[in-house]
C-alpha cells in the first residue's frame, strides 16, 4: 500500500458509507465454491476467501489469493477469469445512487491501492456470513448490514494500523489514551492530565498536542464534550436533578455544568430537558 496516509483515508471511506448509507445498493452478492468464471467486471466489489487458494486473472494481472485473504476491485475491471478449483468465496458487489459519490468513493479507494494485492484479514467469515443473510432478508439499508458491513472496514482499519509501523503510531497512542480515558469517565473517576500522560509514559504537553494533531481537539476539549454527551443522554432519559447529573457526568458542581453545558448546547440543561425529554 504506497499511500502516505492510509488510515486517514480509510476513515474517510468510513465516513463516506456511514453518511450515505440510504443512497447505498448491492446490486450481486452471494457465496461461491470451487467454480471457476470468465466475465467481464461491472462494478465495485469484495471478495473474501473463506477457504483454499485461487488464482485470478483480471485484465493483464494475475492474483493469487489464499484462505483469509479480502480483495477489492474496482469497477474498471473489463475482465476476470479464474479456473475451477478448491476455495470457497464471498462476493459483494455494492454502488452508490449518484456518480459523484461513486467518483469519490472510487478516489479513496485507488488512494488505498486496495487493489494492488490482497489484504490478509483472517477471522472475517462470521461478517460476512451474517452480512450476507441480512442482505439476503431484503434488508440492504438495516441498521444491521450497516453494522457488519462498516465492521469489515473497521477490522481494516485496526489491522493497518497495528502494522503500519511509526506512520500509525501515533494514531494507536491516541486510542489507548481514549480507551483510558473512557474507561476512567465510565468507572466515575477523575481526569487529570499528568495521570494520564504518566500512564502512558508521555511528557503532558507532547501529549496534548499529540491527541491533537490525531483527533483535531485537545484531552480537555475531549474529556468536556463526553461529559457533557452523557449529561445530555441523563436529561433525554431521566428524571434525576440537575445538580445530581453534574456529579454524576464529572462536573465540579452545578453551577459549572450549567455554565458549561450552555456554552456547548446553546441552551440551558433545563431548557434541553424540556425540549428533548420524554418522560
Amino acid at each position: 500500500m504506497n499511500s502516505s496516509k492510509p488510515a486517514s483515508h480509510l476513515k474517510s471511506l468510513i465516513d463516506l458509507f456511514d453518511r450515505e448509507w440510504h443512497r447505498f445498493s448491492f446490486p450481486s452478492f452471494g457465496f461461491w465454491r470451487d467454480r471457476g468464471w470468465n466475465g467481464a467486471g461491472s462494478g465495485f466489489e469484495l471478495n473474501y476467501y473463506a477457504r483454499g487458494t485461487n488464482t485470478v486473472v483480471q485484465d493483464k494481472r494475475t492474483l493469487h489469493f489464499k484462505h483469509g485473504d479480502l480483495i477489492y476491485v474496482p469497477d474498471d475491471v473489463r475482465s476476470s477469469y479464474c479456473e475451477d478449483g478448491s476455495f470457497d468465496l464471498y462476493y459483494v458487489m455494492f454502488r452508490f445512487d449518484a456518480p459523484e459519490l461513486n467518483a469519490r468513493m472510487g478516489e479513496l479507494f485507488r488512494l488505498l491501492d486496495f487493489e494492488a494485492a490482497p489484504l490478509s484479514m483472517p477471522g472475517l467469515q462470521a461478517e460476512f456470513r451474517a452480512f450476507m443473510t441480512e442482505l439476503r432478508m431484503d434488508r440492504h439499508v438495516s441498521v444491521l448490514a450497516k453494522h457488519y458491513f462498516l465492521h469489515i472496514f473497521v477490522r481494516i482499519y485496526m489491522e493497518l494500523a497495528e502494522h503500519a509501523g511509526h506512520r500509525n503510531r501515533h494514531e494507536l497512542i491516541v486510542r489507548q489514551v481514549i480507551e483510558d480515558l473512557q474507561e476512567r469517565m465510565d468507572n466515575g473517576g477523575k481526569i487529570l492530565l499528568p495521570d494520564v500522560a504518566a500512564r502512558h509514559g508521555l511528557n503532558e504537553r507532547y501529549l496534548n498536542q499529540l491527541f491533537k494533531s490525531v483527533t483535531g481537539t485537545t484531552i480537555g476539549q475531549y474529556v468536556l464534550a463526553a461529559r457533557i454527551e452523557s449529561a445530555k443522554r441523563l436529561l433525554e432519559t431521566t428524571t434525576m436533578p440537575i445538580t445530581e447529573i453534574a456529579v454524576v457526568s464529572g462536573f465540579y458542581d452545578g453551577a459549572h455544568f450549567s455554565k458549561a453545558f450552555r456554552a456547548s448546547v446553546s441552551r440551558t440543561p433545563q431548557e434541553y430537558r424540556e425540549q428533548h425529554g420524554y418522560l
